[in-house]
């Protein structure tokens, strides 16, 4: 026979009723796993046999058996057949996986507790976060979007305005029992939180209204995931992000000092969704839609 390598030539669905019969046993049972009847998956074997020109099987009573040459050629093909649909998979599991990085308080004060019903409406999306303050490279990298904080002017790539990011002086009641905050410059009466992330920002607020660092009783710098939990453990006052502050400013677990106060420099940096051109994908956009919908109700 010439050699044929033109896939042109194979007959696709024969060679997969043949590797479903050596796969299931029977063609009865090879009938059932490929959904057609049992007369059909019969005609593909002995039209495969008239293209091969050569004899696939013998009859022993009313079963047919797989000649020992013809079962080593239809365990390759189901080997083969097992490889194609592997990579079908991966490909259409690679347009369904979405790799996001946010910042630590994100994840863990806004992102995780709305993320169930995300997972519950879109199961066909694999999320993979990742949660640190680094800015990673969008357009080049591995991940598909960010939530970043700050001014919003990473160049080359889209930013959209999720939360305004005004902060609050909070602390525990138990933190406030026995002293009697009137002005800013009794909080040095208190021990205090900083987020070592944002210790140039909390030291501009403390410039802003007078204080200075070594008057404080005592300073404990913290990374931003643990301040509002040593916070709400009543270890000190705390200068947190009203978005993760107040669901517990509501239940009373924090009272907000200085409720008035509204700084300045606060309104310069928020939190944004970027992603580059190149990774817009339905996943991508599909989450986009999502964590729009979930802020249309926020009133900050």
């Amino acid at each position: 026979m010439t050699e044929r390598k033109n896939i042109a030539w194979l007959p696709l669905n024969s060679l997969r009723a043949f590797a479903a019969v050596h796969e299931t046993g029977s063609v009865g049972a090879a009938a059932d796993t490929l959904k057609v009847t049992h007369g059909a998956v019969s005609q593909h074997l002995r039209g495969l046999e008239d293209r091969l020109q050569r004899k696939l099987f013998t009859r022993s009573g009313n079963r047919l058996v797989m000649l020992p040459e013809a079962a080593d050629l239809a365990a390759n093909l189901l080997r083969n057949f097992r490889a194609i649909a592997a990579d079908i998979d991966q490909f259409r599991r690679d347009e369904n996986i979405l790799n996001i990085t946010v910042t630590p308080h994100f994840a863990q004060y806004w992102l995780l507790p709305r993320l169930r019903e995300f997972l519950q409406l879109h199961p066909e999306i694999d999320l993979r976060i990742n949660a640190d303050a680094k800015v990673h490279d969008l357009a080049q990298g591995d991940f598909d979007a960010a939530v970043r904080h700050g001014d919003g002017h990473w160049p080359g790539i889209n930013c959209e305005r999720l939360l305004e990011s005004r902060d609050v002086v909070v602390a525990a009641p138990s933190v406030l029992e026995s002293v009697s905050i009137q002005t800013p410059q009794d909080l040095t009466k208190l021990p205090w939180i900083l987020d070592e992330d944002r210790d140039i920002e909390m030291s501009n607020w403390f410039d802003d209204h007078g204080l200075a660092h070594q008057a404080h009783t005592r300073i404990t710098r913290l990374p931003s995931a643990l301040t509002l939990v040593a916070a709400l453990d009543g270890y000190g006052v705390a200068w947190l992000s009203h978005v993760y502050a107040a669901p517990y400013l509501a239940s009373e677990r924090l009272v907000q000092l200085f409720s008035d106060d509204r700084w300045p420099a606060q309104s310069t940096r928020h939190y944004y969704l970027c992603w580059a051109d190149s990774k817009n994908s339905p996943a991508f956009r599909t989450f986009r839609h999502w964590i729009r919908r979930q802020l249309s109700g926020i009133v900050e």
